[in-house]
């Protein structure tokens, strides 16, 4: 496996329109909820993507380089470099994979809920293009982005496919 010491910017330009794309689709779908839902969804997306770079970016061995979101140059603009050992085990970094793990399931629980609020073909074709996203993004993530990460290859990152034995 190729780990890249920095990811191609086409890799990094795919991801960003990958992830702004889902992010568009996801306040659609919370917009059928409520002004309510798609506003909080988009404070909270904020804060999480705030704590990321504050305190997991940081950590990272791509601080300062192009990872395959390219927040570690963006992380390196704000943020002091911090232990790449704490990667993971930090309370602050914990507290960004919580946020993560709140933020990321929101707009199909709220998919969800705008369908059985009253259902229409309209509503139902955001839902599914929110899920064919996120089925997209979880089948591609591991190969384009994890595969090549060199967190990976010193098993520091969870979400690798492989870690160093």
């Amino acid at each position: 496996m190729e780990y890249y010491e920095n990811y191609p910017r086409s890799l990094v330009a795919f991801n960003w329109l990958f992830a702004l794309v889902g992010l568009v689709v996801g306040l659609m779908v919370l917009a059928q909820v409520g002004t309510w839902a798609w506003m909080g969804y988009l404070g909270l997306y904020f804060l999480d993507m705030a704590a990321v770079l504050a305190f997991a970016c940081p950590r990272c061995y791509y601080y300062g380089k192009s990872c395959g979101m390219g927040y570690g140059k963006l992380s390196a603009l704000v943020f002091k470099k911090g232990a790449e050992d704490e990667f993971h085990k930090a309370a602050s970094h914990k507290v960004a994979g919580i946020l993560m793990l709140i933020t990321f399931p929101l707009p199909i629980l709220g998919g969800i809920a705008a369908l059985i609020m009253g259902f229409s073909l309209y509503r139902l074709l955001l839902f599914l293009a929110l899920i064919g996203l996120t089925v997209a993004g979880f089948v591609t993530r591991p190969r384009l982005v994890c595969g090549h990460c060199k967190q990976a290859e010193s098993g520091r990152c969870m979400m690798s496919p492989q870690k160093k034995e």
